[in-house]
Parts: structure tokens; C-alpha cells; sequence
């Protein structure tokens, strides 16, 4: 118990330090004043009691006052068994967690977690299975997967998963008992042709690709008389380890083609690994500075590009509200480099990098300990990066908009008519209703607004605005 104490005491050591100073100067002056504690009883105690414990009068340092609490909580709490390791968790977890969204206290299973999340990698079984009137059936296998080489086949049911039975489970029930076990040894009891039997085998890791390239035509319709195989698409889902390689295998794809204009999807990217964003800017922005960092002191740490020649004379990078973090280093070095432009809409705006402290025989810190900043040294923390072609994600109507104001023609617009007066507006709507079967009569009713929303999601489902207009400004390059 002792032991588990001072692992406590050390690691508020520092903080103690820090903190005596001022501490000492403040108990000074406020020893000049009356204070008032609490009685047992809870009334106010004024100093009669002769026996009165001034317990924490000598713990003058925050560090020190916290190792108080502990070592009063050990030796005075009669509510069950004191875990002090425990308690050490939860105070370190709650005083990091207060901080900001971004800095956490993992365990050391936590912190094992956390690295498998950024790895890229998953354990697979290396097949799919649908949901039957009793238990999953295995609907395909990959080719030389564990499950292939073990033996499994297209029609098996699993009876049992790791002693579990899987009869009438969901599809997300069993496919959390395929994924959230923490061994990669399986064993499954598998019924096939009315026979049972068991098998066993080991999970592979499998890498997750983050990076995804498509040529125009295979996103949307694109006429003949169109330039549209000079326009690369690629997708960057999430920055880990070797997304900045998937990068570069996919510019060296565009480049083959032909491809010298990009479309750079970041949108739903919510960041990740600072240097594998650093990298792949490296790959397309041309030389010069990409970011820096500011510690708590004032230290400026900057990374450049030494590009000669970019691979794309245009890059249009798409964004929305949940590109964040490096995915924002990416999108504001693109901008403020003048390689290109941003269409969508604002981003998240998470300007802050995490690194990574072990606490000795307690777990990992993860804590906010720099800001960055784009290459012209704007702050993007609690800011974003606001698009140069705003995309609205999804209009909606209600009754208590007015027929012909700015919103509403933007509606009638978006929805392909041809709007350009007051008048044009009630003469689209009027079209709209009739084309729709409702009575032409040129007011937002409660029938008009529910028959609106529902042309406007299914133009939304139909259409991606954002990458259609991105496609249409790099045909405007030459």
C-alpha cells in the first residue's frame, strides 16, 4: 500500500515544485484573515474545539495537498477497502480529462488500444457472413485467408464462437464477438450438411487502406466532349502510419495516367498522425514553409517542403465540418501555397498536437503540449478553415419562410429552376407544385414544405455538390 503511495507522491513531484512558491505566499496572507471550518455537525467551528486536527496544514503545494487526500482517504475511510492505485487513476484521469477534449490518461491495455487505432491494422477472419433464421452463415471468403486455409466454406453456419453460442444474435452482436476479443486465437463450432465440427485458427493482421483513387467517370456522369481524364480523384480517409506511402502510390497512379489536376477528398478525415500530413504535403506542395509548432515557452519548431516541381498545377481540397486536425494541415498548406483552393464547407478546427509521457508503473499521458499554425501563421485551434467555394450541405424548408426570399430562391435554383427576380421565385414554386400534384398555390403550406424537403434530400442523395464543383473549376484551368 505504501509502495502504491509513493508511486503517487512521484509523480506529483514536479508539480510540487512548480507550485510551493506560490502556494506558500498565498497560505501567508491568508493566514491574516479568520478562517471558518466545519464542525462533524456541519456548523461553522469558531477554534473552541482544543482537539481540532488541522490535517492538510502542512501540505502547502498542489502536488502535496492531493498526496494529503489520498493518504488521509487510506488511513480514515471505513466504507470498504481502499484501492489507492485506484484512486491514483481516477485523480490523474480527472485532472488530464479537465484539460481540453484532446488530452487523455490511458492505462497501459488502453494505451495498446489507442496504438492498434493508429496502426491501421485490424485482425481479420477473412470472411463474410450474413444473419439467418438461427445462426450467421458464412457468405464469402478471401482468398487465402485463415478462414480458406483452415478449411471454412461459402454456406457454413457458426454455431459458436469462442464457447459462445451465436443462435439468434444480431449481425452487429456477432460481428463484435469476431472483432472485440483481445487474442487472435478463435475457435468456432461450424454446422455444415446437418453435421457439426469444431475448428481452430489464428486471426492475420490485415492492413486498412486509407487512401483511395477513382478516375471522374466513376463517380459521376461526365459527357464525351468533357477533359475529365486530366482530373484525379483521391481520397484520404484517416492519417495513420503509411497513409503518406498509400499517397504517394496513388499521385504515382494519377501521374501515369496523365492526370495533372487533383481533387483531394478530406472530408469526414478527422486527422491523425502530424507527421504523416507533413509528408504528404512534401509530395505536393512546392518549397517552402508547411506548419510550425509553439510550445508553452515560445520554441518554434517549422517544417518545409523542398519541392521543385509539384506533381498537379491545380488541387481543389474538399472539406466539411469534420475535416480536422492534420487533415487541416493538409487543407491550409494547399490554400495558403496557392496550388490550389478548398470547396465544401468549414472545417472542425483542431490546432493542437498531442504527444505521448509515460507515467512509471501507472499508464500513458497523452496531453496538448503545442499549437500549430498554417504556413502563414494563422491559428486554425478553435477556428477552422473556411472554404474559398462554400457548399451548403442540406437546405431545409419550413412554413415560416418567406416565398421570395434569398434562401428560398437559392432553393428553387439548387433544385434546377431558373431564378433571377422575385417574380422567377413564385413561378418556380408555382412549377414545383404542379409538377409535384399540389394545388399551384404559391404558398409554403404545410404539404408544399414536406413535398420540398423531399426533392431537396433526394437532390442531395443524388448529387455531390462539393465534388461536382470542384470538377468543374479545375476544367476551367488550363
Amino acid at each position: 500500500m505504501k509502495k502504491n503511495l509513493s508511486v503517487f507522491f512521484a509523480l506529483l513531484l514536479a508539480l510540487s515544485f512548480v507550485t510551493a512558491d506560490i502556494c506558500m505566499a498565498e497560505e501567508d496572507e491568508e493566514n491574516e484573515e479568520a478562517e471558518l471550518d466545519i464542525d462533524a455537525d456541519g456548523s461553522p467551528d469558531t477554534g473552541d474545539d482544543e482537539d481540532e486536527t488541522t490535517y492538510f496544514d502542512d501540505y502547502v503545494s498542489a502536488g502535496g495537498y492531493l498526496a494529503g487526500v489520498i493518504e488521509y482517504i487510506e488511513k480514515n475511510y471505513v466504507g470498504g477497502d481502499v484501492d489507492i492505485e485506484k484512486l491514483i487513476e481516477v485523480a490523474v484521469n480527472a485532472m488530464v480529462s479537465s484539460l481540453d477534449d484532446y488530452s487523455e490518461y490511458y492505462t497501459t491495455d488502453e494505451y495498446e488500444s489507442f496504438l492498434k487505432g493508429v496502426s491501421n491494422e485490424v485482425y481479420a477472419t477473412g470472411f463474410a457472413f450474413i444473419i439467418t433464421e438461427d445462426y450467421p452463415q458464412i457468405s464469402e471468403l478471401i482468398e487465402q485467408s485463415p478462414a480458406q486455409r483452415a478449411g471454412l466454406l461459402a454456406g457454413d453456419k457458426i454455431t459458436v464462437i469462442n464457447g459462445e453460442s451465436t443462435l439468434y444474435k444480431s449481425y452487429s452482436e456477432v460481428d463484435a464477438m469476431l472483432t472485440e476479443v483481445e487474442t487472435p486465437e478463435y475457435s468456432f463450432t461450424i454446422l455444415r450438411n446437418s453435421k457439426t465440427f469444431d475448428i481452430s485458427f489464428n486471426l492475420e493482421a490485415t492492413k486498412i487502406n486509407t487512401v483511395f483513387h477513382k478516375e471522374m467517370d466513376e463517380l459521376f456522369a461526365v459527357d464525351s466532349t468533357t477533359d475529365w481524364d486530366e482530373i484525379a480523384y483521391i481520397q484520404i480517409t484517416v492519417i495513420g502510419n503509411g497513409t503518406a506511402q498509400e499517397f504517394s502510390d496513388a499521385v504515382a497512379w494519377a501521374r501515369r495516367k496523365g492526370m495533372d489536376k487533383l481533387i483531394l477528398d478530406l472530408r469526414g478525415n478527422s486527422g491523425g498522425i502530424v507527421e504523416e500530413a507533413v509528408e504528404i504535403c512534401k509530395q505536393i506542395i512546392p518549397e517552402g514553409r508547411i506548419m510550425y509548432t509553439q510550445d508553452k515557452t515560445g520554441n518554434i519548431e517549422e517544417t518545409f517542403s523542398d519541392l521543385k516541381k509539384t506533381p498537379f498545377k491545380e488541387i481543389a481540397v474538399l472539406t466539411n465540418s469534420m475535416t480536422a486536425s492534420a487533415a487541416e494541415i493538409i487543407t491550409s498548406t494547399v490554400k495558403e501555397s496557392e496550388i490550389g483552393f478548398s470547396v465544401g464547407t468549414k472545417t472542425y478546427g483542431k490546432g493542437v498536437v498531442q504527444t505521448i509521457a509515460s507515467l512509471p508503473s501507472l499508464g500513458m499521458l497523452k496531453l496538448t503540449t503545442l499549437e500549430y499554425f498554417t504556413r502563414n501563421g494563422n491559428v486554425i485551434n478553435g477556428v477552422g478553415i473556411e472554404p474559398d467555394i462554400e457548399i451548403s450541405t442540406m437546405y431545409l424548408v419550413s412554413e415560416n419562410d418567406e416565398v421570395e426570399s434569398e434562401k428560398m430562391k437559392d432553393i428553387y435554383r439548387y433544385l434546377g429552376y431558373k431564378v433571377e427576380s422575385d417574380g422567377d421565385a413564385k413561378r418556380a414554386l408555382a412549377t414545383f407544385q404542379t409538377k409535384t400534384g399540389i394545388p399551384a398555390t404559391v404558398k409554403l403550406d404545410t404539404e408544399t414544405v414536406n413535398s420540398l424537403n423531399l426533392a431537396l434530400y433526394a437532390r442531395s442523395v443524388e448529387h455531390d455538390d462539393a465534388l461536382e464543383r470542384a470538377f468543374t473549376e479545375l476544367l476551367k484551368i488550363n
